[in-house]
């Protein structure tokens, strides 16, 4: 099957709005006020993709997400994305901090899977604007979870 960008940008903005749906969810839902205030900040903080495209002209992306890729990217971050089936009130801070590292995680190694296969260099350096953005925020949640805080 031949993917372009698109196709797996849309796989991770699809990804991303059911997160964001989740945390909603988990916020309305959860009694533990330390789960609720992290459901806020990363339901807010989780449009990287558009933060790295605020400065690119629609022509431009739609060049962008048009270039195909030689061969398809696994990404399936549900799989793996375990704490969505937990019941709120088991739900700690904690899991919401460690579940969302791995998700960055996986769109990095998603976003470095694009970046091994030939690409313009304008799609180059949006990949690796968007993983620095990504690994940035890795860090800070790798430190709130070191903090121990919720």
């Amino acid at each position: 099957m031949i993917v372009d960008i698109a196709d797996l940008l849309d796989r991770a903005q699809e990804f991303e709005d059911k997160l964001e749906r989740y945390y909603a969810d988990l916020r309305d839902q959860s009694q533990d006020n330390g789960v609720r205030l992290l459901t806020y900040y990363l339901s807010r903080h989780r449009r990287h993709l558009q933060e790295a495209l605020e400065n690119v002209s629609a022509t431009e992306l739609a060049h962008l997400r048009g270039i195909k890729l030689k061969y398809d990217v696994e990404f399936h971050p549900e799989k793996d994305f375990h704490i969505m089936e937990l019941p709120p009130e088991h739900v700690k801070g904690k899991d919401v901090l460690e579940a969302a590292v791995a998700y960055d995680e996986q769109l990095v190694n998603l976003y470095k899977s694009i970046l091994n296969q030939q690409l313009p260099q304008e799609a180059t350096e949006l990949l690796e604007s968007v993983i620095r953005i990504e690994e940035r925020d890795i860090v800070m949640l790798k430190k709130m979870i070191a903090m121990n805080y919720f």
